[in-house]
């Protein structure tokens, strides 16, 4: 009796583990996504970024809106999706990003 028990406490067990594994992996898989999508959309904005005169404002994407502000000599892009925020810094041609 107590083996049977002890079976079963194990099979739960590993089954819960695998379960919360598999959560972890789908939340890696989907914010892994939307930060590739949100630096793709970054880098579409600057290459059309020259032709805005200026300095602050936003612009629309399929996926979300990017803000932008121009704060001396470097340029700040908050790329919004869904729930979530993401922030690009610009500095004379190059790229630092924090999200």
């Amino acid at each position: 009796m107590l083996s049977v028990l002890l079976a079963i406490f194990l099979f739960s067990f590993l089954l819960l583990k695998l379960t919360v594994s598999y959560h972890q992996t789908a939340d890696l898989v989907q914010r892994t996504q939307q930060l590739y999508e949100a630096r793709i959309a970054k880098e579409l904005f600057l290459a059309d970024y020259k032709t805005l005169d200026s300095a602050k404002g936003s612009w629309a994407f399929n996926k979300g809106v990017i803000t932008y502000e121009k704060r001396q000599e470097q340029l700040v892009v908050r790329v919004k999706m869904e729930k979530k925020s993401y922030y690009f810094y610009e500095k004379n041609g190059t790229s630092n990003s924090s999200e």
